[in-house]
This record gives structure tokens, sequence and C-alpha cells, in this order.
């Protein structure tokens, strides 16, 4: 009889996973020392569908003694007492309501469901005051001190973040509730606070003194995700199974997922992280899809590149310091920090002199992902219209058709809403760049040669086209054609065996379109 092994995508219950026989990559060494290692009070930052959710249930079956969960992983062999805490563990993102209103009263129902157990303060319907009393009897009632847990403490703002009146209310009715930690130290063991960002703010940061950040923490940078060794040494069956799905060697299969969902790292040490969430449904479905990046509309994404004026450029090798990251999400002053903090960036390098990070996309799923978000919202948001357009480009260019590529481009520029600004080259550069990287083929702009910079290169499996723009009155196509030669833009591509080919593109200012272009193949 075959059986099949079953992956816990999307599943949060640490209990039914080690009860109903999910796969489970073993945390359980991180999770015990984060309880005795850091401190009292720790907060962690991770992007959504990263297995925070995950960790706080590990985290609450730990206190509870919950020692039969355990049993054959990590933490058996380090902990010896299994002492039974009371846990208050809050999952914050079932406070995520469109009415203000709502949100009170998801609050509301969080406290009840513990003060079946722990009884109610009387007197206050004050939501912190419920809180405070709820940590204080449940340390007298067991006679062990209490435990905190705050899953997605930031969810309910983050999901108002297109709207500041509202978001400033909910923040406000997170102040009530979170604003008695500070001082109920005398009652409480351990507090975990999991979210995405910072918001100065919030008195969950400024009421615990003590609060320990090690979201850039080395020595957990694998507490959530997937690491390399991981998959290669507790996947081999199911890297074999996609291996067989798409007809190549299971090198080449990894190779393939390494490309799709890996490249995460989360500190100085630069561990590989695979994304969890969209690995394990490849290896449900055994196809390599963008699941991490389709399971969530972008809009607070879009907001955020709104707010902040946001450039491609921003998200190529772009360098922060490490306060930077903690730095709120009120007081950010570009929208690099929370495009980290959301998993579309990614720690690339880190220069340990200057303690400088770079950051980058960090796979293939989250670079179309991106880039077709960018494209819908910087150029159409017509969904239908861009994708045939990407259809069109996609089919041109597998063909090698550079004229039938740019005819494309050209008819879709001309009817792109008026009030965009694409006016000058660099306008121009951009939407060519979201284009073809929307479609996976490899584009790069302001590329540098010996004596100046060609405007956009684009690579095929074949051929590498190099183009010159210039906008009308500035140039013909041939002026374009004669400086890719004046200047030697094909040098950096003269030991590449694809053929190079020359386009010189006239762009019209007025219809903000591409007016004409010629090809000369070298």
């Amino acid at each position: 009889m075959e059986t099949f092994r079953r992956y816990p995508a999307g599943v949060q219950d640490f209990e039914k996973i080690r009860t109903e026989g999910f796969v489970y990559v073993d945390k359980t060494r991180y999770v015990y020392e984060m309880a005795n290692r850091f401190g009292d009070a720790i907060f962690l930052s991770r992007p959504r569908r990263f297995g925070k959710s995950l960790l706080c249930s590990t985290l609450k079956y730990y206190f509870q003694g919950r020692k039969d969960l355990f049993q054959g992983l990590a933490i058996e062999q380090l902990e010896t007492r299994w002492t039974q805490y009371p846990v208050l563990h809050f999952d914050i993102s079932r406070a995520k309501r469109d009415a203000v209103n709502d949100v009170r009263k998801a609050l509301s129902l969080l406290l009840s469901e513990y003060e079946a157990i722990y009884g109610q303060v009387t007197g206050s319907d004050n939501m912190g005051d419920r809180l405070q009393f709820l940590i204080a009897e449940a340390h007298r009632k067991t006679g062990n001190k209490t435990v905190l847990i705050f899953d997605e403490y930031d969810s309910p703002v983050l999901h108002a973040i297109d709207d500041y009146d509202k978001m400033k209310e909910i923040r406000n009715i997170f102040n009530e509730f979170y604003g008695p930690v500070k001082s109920m130290a005398e009652h409480l063991r351990f507090v975990f606070i999991t979210g995405i960002t910072k918001f100065s703010q919030m008195s969950i940061f400024s009421s615990i003194n003590n609060l320990v950040n090690i979201s850039l923490n080395k020595q957990m940078e694998a507490v959530c995700g997937i690491t390399a060794q991981e998959l290669e040494t507790q996947f081999q069956s199911e890297i074999e199974n996609i291996a067989l799905q798409y007809k190549c060697t299971s090198p080449e299969a990894l190779n393939k997922l390494r490309k799709q969902y890996d490249g995460y790292h989360f500190g100085p040490t630069l561990t590989d992280i695979y994304n969890p969430f969209s690995l394990l449904n490849a290896f449900t479905s055994e196809m390599l899809r963008d699941y991490w990046f389709a399971s969530a509309t972008p809009t607070a994404l879009l907001h955020v590149l709104s707010h902040y004026n946001f450039s491609l450029r921003d998200i190529e090798e772009a360098s922060v310091l490490e306060e930077d990251f903690n730095q709120p999400f009120d007081n950010f002053d570009s929208a690099v920090p929370i495009l980290y903090q959301s998993g579309y960036l990614t720690i690339k390098d880190f220069d340990s002199v200057d303690n400088v990070y770079t950051l980058g996309i960090p796979n293939g799923e989250v670079y179309r992902g991106l880039y077709r978000t960018l494209m819908n919202h910087y150029l159409n948001r017509n969904y239908s219209t861009n994708s045939q357009l990407l259809i069109a480009v996609k089919r041109a260019m597998r063909n090698d058709d550079i004229n039938s590529a740019l005819t494309a481009v050209q008819n879709y520029m001309a009817a792109l809403p008026h009030h965009l600004s694409n006016k000058t080259e660099q306008d121009f550069e951009t939407i060519l760049r979201v284009l073809f990287d929307g479609i996976g083929i490899e584009v790069d702009t302001e590329v540098q040669s010996a004596i100046g910079r060609c405007d956009v290169v684009i690579k095929t499996q074949k051929k590498i086209y190099v183009l010159e723009l210039k906008i009308d009155g500035n140039g013909s196509v041939d002026d374009a054609l004669a400086q890719i030669n004046e200047k030697n833009y094909l040098i950096p591509f003269w030991s590449d065996p694809r053929q190079a080919v020359k386009v010189g593109v006239v762009l019209d200012r007025d219809t903000r379109t591409i007016k004409q272009w010629k090809v000369l193949e070298s």
C-alpha cells in the first residue's frame, strides 16, 4: 500500500501537526533557546506565511509542559523540567476587521475565552484592565507565572494602512489593550510578540522595557522557514518527485526549487532560507507555482510604494544599516525597510566592517510577482490588458521577434492613462524594465560600458538586444544606432556566445509611446 507524506502548508497548530501525521521540520532547539537564552520578552519580525504562528503554537505547548508532543525532537534532550505555565495566547490577526468597532469586539472575544477559565475583573470593561486581571489571576490560580504570546500583533493596524484615520483609531484600541503589560513583570514568565514591523506609537514597545528584538539575531536566522540543509536532507523524495514531473535530474529539480523559493536571509551569517508556504505547496501539487505571492492581495504593498514615491532602482542592491531595520514604520523615510520586513526584499550581503546590509529580491517567485504588481501600479491597473500584453511580448520574444514585441509595446503604451508621466527616457526605461521583467525575460537598464551607459539590454536564450532610446527632437533612430557604436555598448557582450543586436528607438513625448525603431543585427 502506497503511503503519502502530508505537508502542513497553512497548518498553524503544533499539536495538530504532531498528532495527525504531518511532516514537521524540527525547530524546537530554537524554541528552547528563545525561552531560556534571550530574556523574558522577545519580538520577532518575519514576513507573512513564514511560520510565525506555528512558532507561537509550539511555544504555547512547550510552556504548557506538553512533553508528549515533543517526543523524538531536539528539545527532548535539552529540557529536563517541563514546568506547566498558564499561557495566554492571542492570535491578533483574528481582530483584523473592516470596521473599528468590530476590532474592539474581536479583542473582547479573545479576552473572554480566557476569562471563562480564570475569571473576569469587576467594575471595568477596559480591555487593559481585563488583560491585567487575567495575567495576575492565571499566576495566582496556578502558582506559576503567566506566559503571554501575541501573534501578529500588528495585523489589524497593517490592514488599515491605506486609511490613516482608521489606522490611528485601531492603534489607540491596541494601546489600551497592550498598555498594562509593563506593570505586570512580577506575574510574567515570558512574553513573545510576532509581527511584520514596528509602530512607534504602539504601547507594546514602549511598555516593555526589556523587550529583545531577535529578528536579525544570527542564532535565530533559521527559526522560521526551511533551510537549504533541511530541504536537501529531509525532502529528498519530494525533490525526486519534482524531477519526475519536470523530466529532469534531481540536481536540476533542486536548482529549480532554489531559483523559485530560496534566497531569503534574515541575519548577518546569510543562512539560506526557503519560503516554507510555497515549498510545501509545491510538494503537495508537484508543481512550481507562485503560491506565496498569490496568497494575498498587494493592496498594502501598493500603498507603501505610492506613499514613498518608490523607484525600481530602490530595490537594486539597496544598502541599509541595521538601525534602519529597527526604525518604526511611522519613521521610515523610504519603502526599503518595509519591503524587507514584508518579504519582497531580503538580505543579499553583509559588510561586517561597516555593518551595512545589501538588499535584493529573494527569488523567482517574488521577482515575477513584484514586477507584475509594479506593472499594475505604474502602468495600467487593467489586469486583462496587462495580461494580453505580457502574452504577446512573451510569444514574440520566444521567437526572438523583437519587431513584434516592440509593436505590442507601442500599442500598449499609446493606450496608457494620460495622467502617467512617461515623458522622459528614464520613464520609458522603467516601463520596458517592468514589462520584460514581468514575463521573466532578463533585462537591465543603464548598463555601464567603457565610455558610456546603454539605456536597455534585453537577453534571450539566443540573442542580446542593446537598445538606445531617444526622445523625439533629440535624435533619430540612426543617431541612436550610431551612439551604440561610438560608445562601444557591445563590448561587455563580446565574450557572450549569443548574437548581439542593436536597436535604435525614438520615443514620442506627446503621444507617450514608441514612435519609430530600427534593428541591426551584427
